[in-house]
This record gives C-alpha cells, structure tokens and sequence, in this order.
C-alpha cells in the first residue's frame, strides 16, 4: 500500500485518510430524544490498517514501557490483577492495623485529558524515535470528524479538546 509507504517516509497522512463520520445510532426502537442514541464513529478502512500497523510496532515493545505494576493493555497481564491487589493491600492494612488511604480513580475520559504535548515530551524521554513520535502526533493532532445528519456529512471540524477547559 503506497500510502503507508508515503506515511512511513515523510510522517503525513493523505488528506481524508484520518477523518471520520460521526452517527447516531438509536438504542431503542422509538427514540425520542438525543439520550436515546448513541454515537460512533465511522472510519476509513486505511487509516483502521494505518493504526493495526502502529499498534503492531508498540506491542513489540508495550511490556517494557509499561510499569510492572500497570495491569491493563499487556500481554499476560489482566486488568483484574489491579483490584485482587488493591484488596491484598487493604487486607493486610487491616491485618496489621495499620492506616491507609485509597483513591478511586474514573478513567472513563482519561485519554480525553491527556496533554499531547507532555505524551510526546514523556515518549522523548523513553526513547521512542523522533519518526515515531511524528507518526503518533500525525495521527492524533490531525484528525477530522463530520457528523451524519439524515446521511449527509456536515462541514469537517478538528478533533481536539478546547485547552481552556
């Protein structure tokens, strides 16, 4: 595929290659209101291929970046390993009698906070290469997103958060 050959070369995507529809689609046979729909987005079949290629180069990798003690997105590790060991840990806290202080963290919108600029600045500091991190920003600072209305696209909008927020 010669866009990947071109993405690989020079770190830019084909114009429309990242952007993306966006529909509702209803949860109940007779919605009435925006609550009874649920949005998704509709992405093109080369950016899917461009994100599997990209996801495949970082498992390569992921177990060595990622801490022993994060138990989420690594091969062999299970996201319930996080909560057996939070309750070990309140176990023996009692046990022993000895004080403790729990956070209970929502990562519901967790990506939606992270700042681009220190994710770049934290790759940097790991090592990952200066190409690989231009594909990254590529990718995600440069999406575009339209949404379906009766079909028919509205005009394309940047997907970004506002950073005043």
């Amino acid at each position: 595929m010669r866009f990947l050959a071109d993405f690989h070369r020079n770190g830019k995507l084909t114009k429309g290659v990242n952007s993306t529809f966006i529909a509702l689609i209803p949860k109940i046979d007779s919605p009435q209101g925006l609550n009874d729909f649920r949005p998704i987005s509709l992405v093109g079949s080369l950016y899917k291929i461009l994100a599997k290629v990209l996801a495949n180069r970082l498992r390569i990798v992921i177990g060595s970046v990622i801490s022993e003690s994060q138990s989420a997105f690594v091969k062999d590790r299970q996201i319930l390993d996080g909560i057996l060991i939070a309750n070990e840990v309140v176990d023996e806290a009692r046990k022993f009698k000895k004080d403790l202080m729990l956070f209970k963290v929502d990562f519901e919108k967790a990506y939606d906070s992270v700042d681009l600029g220190y994710l770049d600045d934290v790759m940097g500091r790991m090592s990952f290469p200066v190409l690989w991190r231009k594909w990254i920003r590529e990718c995600v600072c440069t999406a575009l997103a339209s949404v379906l209305v009766n079909g028919s696209p509205t005009d394309e909008f940047p997907l970004q958060r506002d950073d005043s927020e």
